[in-house]
């Protein structure tokens, strides 16, 4: 009886045995590897349908060429019959997510429709999913794919603002504020005037060694004309910005009431229990800006909220800057 090793004896009785943990229906077969913010991933899945999440959440993204050596993240997403929920998933289930985490791990919990174990220091996340949530692509993008990619990006070392970000000859303006203070409004209609969107939600600062500089906009600072010579000066060697969604900005219905020429364009979301308006630019034939800012300028606005009918600009103290960064960062 010739030897024969216990690989060889697997493969030729696998299909006889017992598979408890279902491994079998649950091998990622089909597998999808993309570029992102530097970072390589590859998405499996025992599901075919769970890879178009790929195409739509990669244009929310800045895209930037992929670089040697990339640091690779391992996705696997495994569609399993069993006790989870047979029935199609709800559209509004984001807001049904349970989230936990400490230290390097994190996890999602997605009620009826499965459960996602994410381990930031291994590189590696684990979807256990409903078929029925498998069979909505768009929707295991949004709940799931994105806050996968997110984190693993922040965990790479890229600082997150949460702010809008606009780009113009060259400079970068950041807008800073709490939920509900007019950020959103405030970059649509610099949009609409000329600048370039990069975001509205989420800004990721690159800078290897050198950390941003970011200027403070005072009364003297024209916005109209960011290349003015009296505007203050600024080094930036090193910095990049990049965003997440890219050229998308939400609206409450009141906001969304001031820019009647854009309702054929909005769609209704769901935003902590408030109903907002996300408006593509991109739809709406308004310019964006989908790659790097690598600004010669950046200055940064904080915004909040006053009685007074006119906008006011002033200056204010380095450390009231560092603290709303700080409130408003990763």
């Amino acid at each position: 009886m010739g030897q024969i090793s216990a690989a060889g004896l697997y493969k030729r009785y696998a299909g006889e045995l017992a598979d408890f943990w279902g491994r079998r229906k649950t091998h990622g077969r089909f597998q999808r590897q993309f570029d992102l913010f530097g970072l390589t991933f590859t998405l499996r899945s025992n599901v075919a349908e769970v890879l178009t999440a790929v195409d739509l959440a990669l244009p929310l993204y800045t895209q930037i060429e992929s670089e040697m050596d990339a640091p690779e993240i391992e996705i696997q997403v495994a569609a399993r019959d069993g006790r989870l929920s047979t029935e199609p998933p709800p559209d509004d289930l984001m807001q049904r997510i349970t989230y936990a985490g400490d230290g390097e791990w994190l996890a999602l919990h997605l009620g009826e429709w499965g459960q996602v174990h994410v381990d930031l220091g291994r590189g590696r996340a684990t979807a256990v999913i409903a078929p029925s949530l498998a069979q909505r692509p768009d929707l295991f993008a949004q709940c799931v794919l994105h806050t996968i990619l997110l984190n693993f990006i922040i965990a790479a070392g890229y600082g997150m603002l949460h702010a809008s970000c606009l780009e113009r000859d060259g400079h970068a303006l950041l807008l800073l504020a709490p939920h509900n203070t007019g950020k959103s409004t405030t970059a649509l209609r610099l949009a609409l005037a000329g600048w370039r969107l990069l975001t509205d939600s989420m800004v990721f600062v690159s800078s290897g060694e050198i950390l941003p500089q970011i200027a403070r906009i005072g009364a003297d600072f024209d916005i109209a004309n960011p290349q003015n010579p009296r505007n203050p000066r600024l080094k930036n060697e090193g910095i990049r910005l990049l965003g997440f969604p890219v050229g998308q900005i939400k609206l409450r219905a009141d906001m969304a009431a001031q820019f009647p020429q854009l309702r054929p364009y909005l769609t209704p979301e769901i935003v902590r229990d408030e109903t907002k308006y996300r408006l593509d630019l991109r739809q709406a034939g308004v310019p964006v800006w989908e790659t790097a800012v690598t600004p010669s300028r950046a200055a940064l606005c904080l915004l909040a909220r006053h009685d007074a009918p006119d906008t006011r600009v002033t200056a204010v103290s380095q450390e009231r800057v560092w603290e709303a960064i700080m409130r408003n960062s990763l």
